[in-house]
């Protein structure tokens, strides 16, 4: 089985701050007559990783395209790497930096000029699922028992992740954040984020532009933010805790056995303890403060507390690497539709193990599948918003298949109404029976994408490429490698 290893690069612009970091991969490759190399990560070294800039922005609502291009352009050169020699990557913008208005524009303009790369703006939930694998959180609920919970605290958002068994099953996000006030060094208040206005009202907190805060009253503020997200995540809600909810969240969460804080608010608690305002406003915010208030609210909890393997990078600690195949022969595509790049793939058991075929439980499954999917994931006008992919298929009857598709497009449709795309994917030989199936049954309101005979096991992301010998397109398969 050969081996090789590659160059990877991540790029994560945030809130705050931005990150470059570069990886070597080691690649273990299979394959046969049949198919290119089918490509799996063995091993990841960091090789360089850049200082923490501040993201730049032109104003509250645009990144300024120019300078992150110029710090892309100095981290090649200071890592030595040459653009030709970078096989991997992912380029990913987080927080509230993924809400600017330019931020699509910018991440597809980047990943153009730096590499056939794995792209995202990554929402909240998204985010939080990212970070709770490089921090570690993924990985330790396949050694314990219980629920996991990563807390990625950033600049603006608190982005939580339960972990169970290996797998993500809820997410909260809180305005929880070290940029939502900004201090200068005296204390007088230059921003306040409009996401918490109502909660410190709540609080009694009364805060104007140009006021000045008092170490004293810096500590009240951050010591009530932590202690409401700490309680809303115990089940005892404290403090007008729903009001630092984003969105539309939850009300009620999985019960938490073990927390692992990550991301710059996750460093800064290995820290100590600020002991004046010039100490609180060292980075022009509230953030070594939160963190201290943090570390003293987490400690009164229940919850087991577990340093994270890694807190500023988690993120997007690594890089995307991609492994190219070609599809099955008998695929059912819209040849009009190609080429589409970088579709999130959604993973689902047809059967699970050592059960029959049972259509309710595969509706359900699939409902919450694609329910979770349509908060994470956020696709692009006339693109499709995953690719649900379709393991574990048991040998397919003519009813199974019938109610097989039934199911697929009942549940798309409740969960993406507005989407005009179809893809699936499958790991045996039905694609071309299953979409005509499904295009029978949508009567032209769908386009549908069915392919076949890929190995998706360690995908996140798919392209979906040109057609190279008869019906067979050829695919590459990208993972986000942390």
């Amino acid at each position: 089985m050969p081996e090789n290893w590659i160059t990877s690069i991540g790029l994560d612009i945030g809130t705050s701050t931005t990150k470059f970091i570069a990886s070597q991969l080691l690649i273990s490759e299979s394959g046969n007559g049949f198919s290119l190399p089918s490509c799996q990560i063995v091993d990841r070294r960091v090789t360089y990783s850049s200082p923490i800039y501040t993201t730049p922005l032109i104003n509250d609502y645009k990144i300024d395209m120019d300078k992150i291009t110029c710090i892309l352009e100095r981290e090649y050169g200071n890592s030595q790497i040459r653009m030709e020699n970078v096989k991997a990557g992912a380029i990913i913008i987080t927080g509230e930096a993924a809400q600017k208005e330019n931020a699509q524009s910018i991440i597809h303009y980047l990943a153009d000029r730096a590499g056939d790369f794995v792209v995202a703006t990554a929402g909240a939930d998204l985010e939080g699922i990212l970070a709770g694998k490089g921090s570690g959180a993924l990985r330790r609920s396949t050694q314990v028992e219980g629920i996991i919970a990563n807390i990625d605290i950033g600049g603006g958002t608190a982005n939580v992740a339960l972990f169970q068994n290996g797998r993500a099953i809820q997410t909260i996000t809180f305005n929880v954040g070290g940029r939502l006030i900004r201090l200068t060094e005296s204390g007088r208040i230059v921003y306040i984020s409009d996401a918490i206005q109502l909660w410190l009202k709540k609080n009694d907190f009364y805060l104007e532009l140009g006021d000045t805060l008092t170490f004293p009253q810096v500590q009240e503020i951050c010591n009530k933010m932590s202690d409401s997200m700490f309680s809303f995540l115990s089940g005892c809600p404290q403090y007008s805790a729903e009001l630092l909810l984003l969105d539309s969240q939850p009300t009620e969460i999985f019960p938490i056995d073990e927390v692992i804080i990550s991301g710059g608010i996750g460093q800064m608690m290995r820290n100590g303890p600020p002991a004046t305002i010039r100490n609180v406003t060292k980075y022009g915010d509230i953030g070594p403060q939160l963190a201290h208030s943090l570390n003293e609210s987490i400690h009164a909890c229940s919850f087991i507390f577990t340093q994270a393997q890694e807190t500023t990078k988690a993120t997007v600690i690594g890089a995307g690497m991609q492994n190219t195949e070609v599809s099955g022969a008998t695929i059912y595509v819209n040849e009009a539709l190609l080429p589409i790049k970088n579709i999130p793939i959604c993973t689902i058991p047809v059967v699970e193990k050592n059960h029959q075929w049972e259509p309710e439980s595969f509706q359900i499954r699939l409902g919450d599948l694609l329910e979770q999917a349509g908060k994470i994931y956020h696709a692009k006008e006339n693109e499709p918003p995953i690719a649900l992919a379709l393991s574990n298929i048991p040998n397919c009857t003519y009813q199974i298949l019938q109610e097989l598709s039934a199911s697929i497009l009942e549940q798309f449709r409740n969960n993406f109404p507005s989407s005009h795309c179809l893809v699936i994917l499958c790991d045996s030989d039905i694609a071309k029976a299953l979409g005509q199936a499904i295009a029978r049954r949508c009567h032209g309101t769908l386009d549908i994408l069915c392919i076949d005979q890929i190995d998706f096991t360690y995908g996140d992301y798919i392209d979906l490429g040109l057609p190279v010998a008869g019906e067979s397109i050829s695919i590459s398969v990208k993972t986000l490698a942390f």
